[in-house]
């Protein structure tokens, strides 16, 4: 339910179901550091309106961490949440941080050059350096 409707997060995590542990992991360490971050499991309820909380959260959050993982790559509607993010960044602002998960550029390129050509951060590298990454490019 959307009560607050001035709230605003620092970061948004997109991602889909299949990538729901990392996700979690890296909003619970992030909030844990002192960011706010809209993510779903903290946010939707059952029989809430996905796509207007979804909406919602986008449009309050000041950048976007899109986990991109191979299942990501396989489903269309991931593609929806990037775009709405894609559109903000507009003048240079930088609003996506990519965060690849178990992909390589290659994985990525063959989806989305424009994605591939944007600097992303590698789970490969364990959580704290992660983490510290995307704490970095805080707003």
């Amino acid at each position: 339910m959307m009560t607050d409707t001035k709230e605003t997060w620092d970061f948004f995590i997109c991602h889909i179901l299949q990538n729901r542990e990392i996700a979690r992991t890296l909003a619970d360490a992030l909030n844990a550091k002192g960011l706010r971050v809209w993510y779903a499991d903290y946010s939707l309820k059952v029989g809430d309106p996905l796509t207007a909380l979804l909406d919602f959260g986008l449009s309050r959050s000041r950048m976007g961490i899109v986990i991109v993982s191979p299942q990501f790559l396989q489903q269309c509607w991931p593609a929806q949440e990037l775009n709405a993010l894609a559109s903000r960044e507009v003048n240079g602002k930088k609003v996506i941080l990519p965060v690849w998960h178990k992909v390589s550029f290659r994985d990525v390129f063959d989806y989305s050059p424009v994605l591939a050509d944007t600097v992303a951060i590698s789970t490969s590298k364990g959580l704290d350096y992660t983490v510290q990454r995307i704490m970095d490019s805080a707003p």
